[in-house]
């Protein structure tokens, strides 16, 4: 009872008596917060006498001003607080029961059933929140920081899968409260350990893909017997609860947080943006000391080791760590010098090394006095076409720049940031490895200083995916029948496709016609998937059928094309119920992302025979072509950066880019839908694209 009342005596004081008993000066951020967190000090310092948690509480204290968060809890209805204790009972009251996973898996599903069906209607009283900013410096309890730092040395010293870390990593990786930058509303490890560690095993022999599992199983299942609901107003750690409300770094951030706090080293990285792909992933990492090597794996999803088929995507990956880190260019850049806003944040750690081959390279980069850094720019349409990835700082003689994470196969665009934007420093280059050497690439046909002008023809904003070229090479062998018997016993073959069909909707006249009652797509025997994203049965509109509508136009993929629009009138399409009863199958819908793939097949059922003269068809793909009716401006690299060259609307399935300097880097970007869109050059008229074709 002295010691604490020495300490709360102690918090009253004046500045000088946190040095009488020991204790370091707070930094200046701290002010009005300052009697918390000399009570979190001192606490350590006399009461719980424990050097490594003073350190560890002055670590935490030391990197606060790095931090922020957004939005903090005022008040929870009790009724709030009843619904996450309910699910968490339910929960463990059948996965604590000793029964085999099955059983229990189903005895959940029977208990989410009935309370699904309790919570439909029911409308829950938002939290009152304030939503404001947060300096963590300025907003963490005693309470807080003592419990968590109690609860953080607690499974240190426990768990298999911590206590191996040395006290430097131990701050890193399993200390800290926060893992994901600006993220409020924030529950000690305490809390957390308590909700949670009854599932995720860290005693004995515990193998870190069960703990992980265990953790996925719960938060998927307490999620699963609130399902959705209609809350608008956010209230923190109660959101976990929602099933399908949290986004990747909503389950990054949880993951992360819960995982430290049962005793799993574990992080949250992400990447600055995929090679072909929009956007950008967060993720988990932990540190699985029996192989010393850490492992990525998606919380709720995945398990340590699953490596994700996006990682090979990517590029440059970057840990959030909590200790300001000296070599980033939050500290490395020059008094007033700009520096794009992902990377301007002193707790972050390129970490691309852990998931792919990286290189040190110094290229020669153009940079002005005002700048100590320039940056490797990737595209990233989101961003206005670029995004920097990773930096470098100049060396002797401000004519070149060390990059020392730079990765294979990857188009990077040298790039520094100016008061008025940012500017290329040099031609973008990249990288190909040969005999264990960084060999450095320029792309093919680019000049610059040309005054060359050329009219662009263009039918994609973004190549074929592999997985969809696939698709149509597994059409090769697929038939169009014809047959009058039900059962297609007496099948005529109409037409084979012989070739892998272009991702375009377009005519094949079959090879023979006749009367029938029923037609078909037979998918190959060996590959039975009817992946064809639109079809029409096609006959000639002299023939007077009455269940018909006109047929939908072939694509037009040139100008020379168009000529054929004079013939549509003679076309048809067959029907073989109302439209309204057939426009909702895959094949019929309109979407060329959509397909009866689960199906063999594709009939047509007619009442009576009928001649059908052509089938028009698509295959299932990412419709990535050009749409009529969109809107489409056209960019080109140039020494400043993407220049536009104008805005066009397409008329059909190609778009026309007059007077447009030649032999550039060009990126067609869609005003009107999509976002999948990749930087090409020009080959024999022909598009091609960035990755698959050059690189």
């Amino acid at each position: 009872m002295k010691k604490w009342i020495l300490i709360f005596s102690v918090i009253l004081l004046a500045c000088g008596a946190a040095v009488y008993f020991g204790l370091p000066s707070l930094p200046p951020e701290a002010e009005g917060n300052r009697r918390n967190l000399w009570a979190v000090l001192l606490h350590y310092r006399w009461v719980d006498r424990d050097r490594q948690k003073l350190e560890a509480a002055r670590f935490l204290i030391d990197n606060m001003p790095y931090h922020r968060g957004k939005g903090r809890l005022v008040h929870v209805p009790e009724e709030m607080k009843r619904w996450r204790r309910e699910a968490d009972s339910l929960y463990a009251s059948v996965r604590l029961a000793g029964m085999e996973e099955k059983d229990w898996q189903d005895s959940l599903k029977r208990m989410r059933t009935k309370r699904l069906a309790l919570l439909k209607d029911s409308v829950m009283q938002e939290a009152a929140i304030d939503d404001g900013w947060f300096d963590d410096i300025q907003c963490l309890s005693y309470r807080f920081l003592v419990d968590h730092i109690d609860n953080a040395f607690r499974m240190w010293r426990r768990s298999v899968f911590a206590r191996n870390l040395s006290f430097e990593e131990f701050k890193e990786y399993l200390l800290p409260y926060r893992s994901v930058a600006e993220y409020g509303f924030h529950v000690s490890g305490r809390e957390w350990q308590e909700w949670f560690g009854k599932y995720v095993p860290v005693d004995g022999t515990a193998a870190l893909r069960e703990a992980v599992r265990g953790y996925n199983q719960a938060a998927n299942n307490v999620q699963g017997l609130n399902g959705s609901n209609r809350r608008e107003v956010p209230a923190g750690q109660y959101d976990f609860y929602v099933g399908g409300k949290l986004d990747c770094v909503d389950i990054a951030h949880y993951g992360c947080n819960i995982l430290r706090a049962c005793g799993l080293p574990v992080v949250v990285e992400f990447n600055m943006s995929y090679l072909s792909l929009p956007g950008r992933h967060y993720h988990c990492d932990v540190w699985y000391d029996a192989k010393g090597e850490w492992r990525t794996f998606n919380a709720q999803s995945a398990l340590p080791g699953d490596r994700d088929w996006a990682f090979s995507q990517v590029t440059n990956v970057y840990r959030m760590t909590y200790g300001a880190r000296k070599d980033t260019p939050y500290f490395l850049k020059n008094p007033g010098e700009r520096v794009p806003e992902l990377l301007d944040d002193p707790c972050i750690e390129d970490v691309t090394s852990n998931l792919r081959e990286t290189v040190t390279l110094t290229v020669p980069c153009r940079v002005p006095a005002a700048n100590r850094l320039a940056y490797l720019a990737t595209f990233h349409k989101e961003s206005g076409g670029l995004i920097a990835v990773t930096w470098g700082t100049e060396e002797a003689g401000r004519d070149s720049v060390t990059f020392r994470h730079v990765l294979p196969d990857v188009l990077y665009f040298p790039v520094y940031y100016a008061a008025d934007g940012v500017k290329a420093a040099g031609e973008p280059f990249y990288v190909k490895i040969k005999d264990k050497r960084a060999e450095v690439h320029t792309l093919p046909g680019i000049q610059t200083g040309v005054q060359e002008r050329e009219t662009l023809v263009l039918r994609r904003k973004y190549p074929r995916k592999p997985n969809m070229v696939k698709v149509a090479n597994e059409l090769v062998g697929g038939r169009f029948l014809g047959a009058n018997r039900k059962d297609f016993s007496d099948a005529v073959t109409l037409y084979e496709i012989k070739e892998p069909p272009s991702p375009y909707f377009q005519d094949y006249p079959l090879k023979r016609t006749g009367r029938f009652r029923y037609y078909r797509f037979q998918a190959p025997k060996e590959r039975p998937r009817a992946n064809i994203s639109m079809l029409e049965w096609i006959a000639s509109s002299g023939r007077g059928y009455a269940n018909v509508l006109p047929a939908t136009r072939p694509d037009m993929l040139r100008p020379a094309d168009t000529v054929r629009l004079a013939e549509e009138q003679r076309w048809v399409k067959l029907l073989d119920a109302p439209w309204k009863d057939m426009v909702w199958k895959a094949e019929y819908d309109g979407n060329r992302q959509t397909a009866p793939g689960a199906y063999p097949n594709i009939t047509l059922w007619l009442k009576e025979p009928q001649v059908v003269s052509r089938v028009r068809f698509a295959p299932l793909n990412a419709d990535n072509g050009i749409h009529g009716g969109d809107r489409y401006r056209l960019h080109y690299w140039e020494e400043d950066g993407w220049q536009s060259v104008g805005t066009v609307q397409a008329d059909y399935e190609y778009v026309v880019f007059d007077n447009v300097p030649a032999h550039k880097l060009y990126w067609l970007e869609n005003l009107t839908t999509g976002q999948e869109e990749m930087p090409f050059v020009m080959e024999d008229g022909e598009q091609r694209f960035l990755y698959g074709d050059i690189i």
